[in-house]
């Protein structure tokens, strides 16, 4: 196991991500600090209640990302997942990890956006 995955397992206890994307319009660096769950099988799963904000919209356009997790920096792509088992695993995640998004959960609120990021490698 390559010294990043064994970081990686153990930055599952951070509550947040720091997430630099590419602006779409502008190109610059754009970085967000959100949630995010890893799941069993060492993948990272991001999530939105709101496709309409940038990082997704910037995601769509480039799915070339930066992910920090504490002192880990990965890059790689994040790809919008759209099979609905899949979807469902992630909420199910999110919540499982934080108390808020369980609430939104029982109120209705469901992301509209479910992400995995596919990691190339640690950040330089």
């Amino acid at each position: 196991m390559s010294d990043w995955r064994q970081r990686l397992e153990s930055a599952k206890r951070l509550s947040t991500c720091r997430l630099t994307t590419c602006g779409r319009r502008t190109g610059r660096p754009h970085i967000v600090t959100i949630w995010f769950a890893i799941g069993e099988d060492g993948r990272v799963y991001l999530a939105t209640l709101r496709m309409g904000r940038d990082w997704p919209k910037n995601v769509l356009a480039n799915p070339e990302v930066t992910l920090t997790l504490g002192e880990l920096r990965l890059r790689g792509q994040a790809r919008l997942l759209t099979d609905e088992r899949q979807r469902a695993r992630v909420d199910s995640l999110i919540a499982g990890k934080y108390w808020g998004a369980r609430i939104a959960g029982w109120l209705g609120f469901k992301p509209q956006g479910a992400f995995e990021l596919r990691v190339d490698g640690e950040a330089a």
